[in-house]
């Protein structure tokens, strides 16, 4: 009958050694993923912030540079066609024969 009792106690006891090593262990890693992760966390979201605002950035970018194709492009008479494009790509005497005669 001792020797039950002893084992039951023994049990007991290393049961709740267990459960105060498990929860101090539990809180210590929390408190770890809280500590150290939130650095690495809060890096993270401003460098997407800062990435949004590139994007942000680029997006207005490409809306003036289709603006002022657009604009370009109502200016030519042939709808986007330079006159006399074809001929500045062969040669540069060609440019001269564009110039007006006076």
């Amino acid at each position: 009958m001792k020797d039950s009792s002893r084992t039951s106690i023994m049990i007991v006891t290393a049961f709740l050694l267990g459960f105060a090593l498990g929860g101090l262990s539990l809180h210590y890693a929390s408190a770890q993923g809280i500590l150290g992760l939130s650095t690495s966390v809060s890096q993270l979201g401003s460098a997407l912030v800062e990435m949004q605002k590139n994007v942000d950035d680029l997006q207005k970018n490409m809306g003036t540079v289709k603006q002022v194709k657009d604009q370009l492009t109502s200016l030519s008479p042939q709808g986007g066609v330079i006159p006399g494009g074809d001929k500045l790509k062969k040669g540069g005497d060609s440019l001269k024969d564009m110039m007006p005669k006076f």
